[in-house]
């Protein structure tokens, strides 16, 4: 189809739009016809300085959200869209929609699974007819989770030829600068806000939100139930708490790529079974701090937890306390410290037959900000290729959307990965 432009970025002049915005514009090829759209021309102009002159300059496009009709010619003109405009609940199905009659490809960085969970059920068949890839959750959370799991399967599959079947990530944030900024973005209070609000389906504790009915999902919301508790953990020697800012959303991302890689022919373990945490160095500096630090992490998510499964009329103080950070939407923590904050998942699973493994996945720049930026950008970029033969269409996962070839660019972003190891090889590593 004729497009006026291969990627239009949404929302570039928010925390971590702008920092997208500068990766599109570093490594965006040569002669790529691209736009950046919002409702504020001159935020739009101001955006744009942020590139030097040897970018590829993109075009503005002025457009408001409520607007279906601009929405609808910016998408029909539009190759790939970029949508950072987060919460995506109140405005989001119209892309769901709009790009599957346009055939355009899409992604984003939002964490609301009640919202995508009824856009699974509505729109994934759509989706896949129209051979359109809608590839929702596409930055910190959940790629390098999704990836780091999705590549070790395929190694566990290539050298035991069985399938992986327990899975859990251990995330550490890790400061490469003296000042710390744990500030939450205007963004991201808006997704909190949205959850509060919308979720009427219980999908905030239901880990088996994003899968079809078909594959017992009783058993595996009981198998992946996240427990909001602070532990000692002996794999990692180090207190750790529910993975922060959404301990929710890579279970379910994870469990529906084993799923849909299930039947692609690629599948994990028969048994397949998913969990996250992360340590609290980034916290606090000594181990006591730390377990507090965890303790208190557990507590407030365990209280988000059950209020979210309480009536919605007994989550207003919730949202009210939201309400009192007086954060706007575009600001957030201080985008001098992005670079210093870096972060490592480190991989422990098994094998169907009980082998023990680990793989690890270190990245540049902070997590929820600067390396989100660069991932969905990179996304972006993947998704503006449609000559290979990765062809896997439908509101789909990261790895299931760009596969295993994905990896390349996601060093680019910053993100890499270590060959998987097993149990023995681990520790002759250990005590060399």
């Amino acid at each position: 189809m004729n497009k006026t432009y291969d990627i239009v970025l949404l929302g570039g002049t928010g925390v971590t739009g702008r920092a997208t915005f500068v990766h599109l514009s570093n490594y965006l090829p040569p002669g790529t016809k691209w736009a950046i759209a919002g409702r504020n021309r001159e935020r739009l102009e101001a955006l744009t300085a942020l590139g030097s002159e040897e970018d590829v300059k993109p075009d503005i496009v002025v457009m408001d959200l409520n607007d279906r009709g601009a929405v609808e010619k910016v998408i029909r003109d539009t190759r790939v869209v970029l949508h950072l405009a987060g919460p995506y609940a109140e405005y989001g199905e119209q892309f769901f929609q709009l790009c599957i009659k346009h055939q355009t490809h899409y992604a984003d960085i939002g964490g609301e699974t009640f919202f995508l969970q009824r856009m699974i059920q509505q729109y994934h068949g759509a989706a896949q007819s129209a051979k359109v890839k809608i590839i929702p959750t596409a930055g910190y959370e959940s790629v390098p989770f999704d990836y780091l799991t999705y590549i070790t399967a395929l190694q566990v599959r290539e050298r035991f030829k069985e399938g992986l079947n327990d899975v859990k990530i251990i995330a550490s944030f890790l400061r490469t600068g003296r000042k710390r900024d744990n500030r939450i973005s205007g963004g991201s209070l808006g997704t909190m806000r949205s959850i509060i609000a919308g979720d009427t389906v219980g999908a905030f504790n239901d880990m088996s939100c994003l899968l079809p009915d078909d594959c017992d999902r009783k058993a595996v919301k009981r198998e992946n139930r996240v427990r909001y508790a602070a532990t000692l953990d002996p794999d990692v020697n180090a207190f750790v708490g529910p993975l922060q800012p959404a301990p929710f959303l890579n279970v379910p991302v994870i469990l529906r790529s084993a799923y849909l890689h299930k039947q692609l022919g690629e599948p994990y373990g028969v048994s397949f079974k998913y969990r996250d945490a992360m340590t609290m160095e980034f916290y606090a500096d000594s181990p006591a701090k730390q377990q507090a630090a965890a303790n208190r992490s557990a507590r407030l998510n365990k209280l988000m937890s059950i209020t979210m499964a309480a009536p919605r009329f007994a989550r207003g103080w919730l949202s009210s306390r939201l309400d009192n950070m007086n954060i706007d939407v575009g600001q957030g923590p201080d985008e001098a410290t992005f670079p210093f904050v870096d972060y490592r998942l480190r991989l422990f699973g098994r094998t169907e037959s009980g082998i023990k493994i680990t793989s690890e996945a270190n990245a540049k720049g902070h997590p929820g900000y600067l390396s989100t930026s660069k991932i969905i950008a990179e996304v972006g970029m993947g998704l503006m290729d449609q000559e290979g033969n990765y062809q896997n269409f439908g509101i789909v996962t990261p790895s299931v959307g760009l596969g295993s070839a994905f990896t390349s660019q996601l060093e680019r972003a910053g993100v890499s990965f270590s060959s998987l190891l097993s149990q023995s090889e681990t520790l002759a590593r250990a005590t060399s």
